[in-house]
């Protein structure tokens, strides 16, 4: 689960973290819920608040192009989006890549935060990413972050409202995996992660490959 907690602070009071919280396992090999979107084949799941469509599209970074899929909700506020693209002849984490991904981010509004995250706090930081909130002209916000793991950039956009709940559970819930719905989370334990109530030095999340599509 991505590290929003510069958004949670930004969106709404995190007095609301606890409900947040309860989504993580709480048992040793615990599946997710049948409300997580899960796509192996495209390694990422997410709790959208509604079935997602999706469109393929042309990926550019800067003089090159890949493909890639964008699964979306459209709201009477604006999508909720994660895209994913493929590099598969490129560098399995491409920093250029993910700083070319978050300036066009910015380049969207005011930027209200940007800071450099990981995905899953492991000292080896094999999973750089950005973390951005982005104030737009007509007085909703983006929230968005860049990561990149075995060659795919995940884009994710929440265009959101002040505590925007969907928003923000659609923000926090969306999940980097492997072909067997596995989390890159490792859950590592960390200085950072070590306390009471986090997953830290529990197995990775097991998504459901099996779930192509969110049950109603």
């Amino acid at each position: 689960m991505f590290k929003h907690h510069a958004i949670c602070a930004a969106l709404v009071s995190c007095v609301l973290a606890p409900f947040l919280q309860g989504a993580a396992p709480t048992q040793l090999g615990e599946i997710i819920g049948d409300d997580v979107y899960t796509n192996c084949e495209y390694r990422v799941a997410a709790q959208f608040p509604s079935e997602p469509k999706f469109r393929d599209i042309t990926y550019r970074d800067g003089a090159r192009t890949a493909p890639a899929r964008q699964f979306y909700v459209e709201r009477s506020i604006g999508p909720l989006s994660v895209t994913v693209v493929h590099f598969s002849d490129g560098l399995d984490v491409d920093k250029q890549a993910i700083s070319n991904a978050a300036e066009t981010l910015r380049r969207r509004g005011e930027v209200r935060f940007d800071f450099p995250v990981f995905y899953d706090d492991a000292v080896s930081a094999r999973i750089p990413g950005r973390q951005l909130q982005i104030a737009l002209k007509d007085g909703h916000f983006l929230n968005g972050s860049v990561y990149m793991a075995d060659h795919r950039l995940y884009v994710t956009e929440a265009i959101a409202e002040p505590n925007d709940f969907p928003a923000l559970l659609f923000s926090q819930s969306v999940s980097l995996i492997d072909e067997n719905g596995t989390d890159l989370d490792t859950n590592p334990v960390t200085l950072n992660s070590n306390t009471p109530g986090t997953s830290a030095g529990l197995p990775s999340r097991q998504y459901d490959c099996s779930r192509i599509n969110r049950r109603k």
